[in-house]
């Protein structure tokens, strides 16, 4: 643009040299003079009017280039705009993830604790298991004192052994009581504990895959709009 404007002063200097010609010329010219000054005369008039042409033909060019210039200024500063919006998102993305990977951290350590305390439910059974012994015991005892035909010492056995078993069987019974008690609560706390989990679960990993989804697409973004920059 700058080789076009000095090219375009050069003739411009050269068109007012043979404008100035031109007009001593035609001064001449008032004067009787010959054929070869008319001639001369009509010459550097066509160069003159070949110069005016040329020069805003260029004038035309300069304002072309000039408004291309301004054009493509303003596309590259929209593009530089465009990029630094693109990266800024794709921070606030980046971060975003990284809030996502730590609670997800956190929820593992809660499953792990919950799975921990199922060891309540293992005492359960074993407590369960013992009371059916127990229970069986007493049976084969009050089916033996019932006998007909057991002798005395043995029916007074069974009655001094089945005092002791009953007081055993009455306090696992509490127990057992206590603990079933203990069991449905934690069960129901553990069973909405790992409801709610499996949702946030479930909700994390949708969450992941936008991010995934986004952070893929913006990168893309920012490739192209850096090409386009680049060109």
């Amino acid at each position: 643009l700058e080789d076009v404007s000095q090219q375009g002063y050069a003739q411009i200097v050269a068109l007012q040299e043979k404008q100035q010609v031109l007009s001593s010329l035609q001064v001449k010219l008032s004067l009787p003079k010959g054929k070869e000054a008319e001639v001369e005369l009509k010459s550097n008039v066509r160069q003159i009017l070949i110069l005016e042409g040329e020069m805003e033909h260029l004038q035309r060019h300069m304002q072309d280039l000039g408004l291309r210039s301004i054009t493509v200024y303003n596309e590259n500063t929209e593009l530089r705009m465009l990029i630094e919006e693109e990266e800024d998102n794709f921070s606030r993305v980046l971060a975003g993830y990284n809030t996502y990977r730590n609670k997800m951290e956190g929820h593992r350590t809660a499953v792990l604790q919950a799975e921990s305390q199922t060891r309540a439910h293992r005492e359960l059974v074993e407590k369960r298991a013992l009371v059916r012994v127990l229970t069986e015991r007493r049976e084969e005892l009050r089916a033996d004192l019932e006998n007909p035909e057991g002798n005395a010492v043995k029916q007074a056995q069974v009655r001094a052994d089945e005092e002791p078993v009953r007081e055993l069987i009455l306090k696992e019974f509490e127990s057992h009581t206590l603990i079933k008690k203990h069991i449905e609560i934690q069960n129901r706390r553990y069973n909405a504990i790992v409801k709610r989990l499996h949702c946030q679960l479930m909700k994390a990993q949708s969450g992941h895959r936008q991010l995934s989804d986004d952070i893929y697409h913006m990168e893309r973004e920012i490739q192209d709009l850096k090409k386009r920059l680049e060109q």
